[in-house]
């Protein structure tokens, strides 16, 4: 399947909830990332740059966490898949 609209969804909340941490508590744990951000980031309402998907993942490694960014991303295609053969 090729993937005709491409697009990035952040899974930030939903790792989060997997992992029973509050957005608070990583709010807290991430340096040079306001806890706004992090909730903004959580909610939807903004989209992480770079820097912060590596302070995210670095503060959670620091707290035991193995994540990876394909934890926290996923490239979804909004188009519905042709399945026929």
């Amino acid at each position: 399947m090729t993937l005709k609209n491409p697009r990035i969804q952040i899974q930030l909340r939903e790792y989060l909830e997997q992992i029973e941490v509050s957005a608070y508590t990583l709010g807290k744990w991430v340096e040079g990332v306001s806890p706004q951000t992090i909730y903004a980031i959580c909610n939807g309402s903004r989209k992480p740059s770079l820097e912060a998907l590596e302070a995210i993942i670095q503060a959670l490694h620091r707290n035991g966490w193995e994540v990876t960014l394909e934890d926290l991303i996923r490239l979804n295609d909004e188009t519905t898949p042709n399945h026929s053969i």
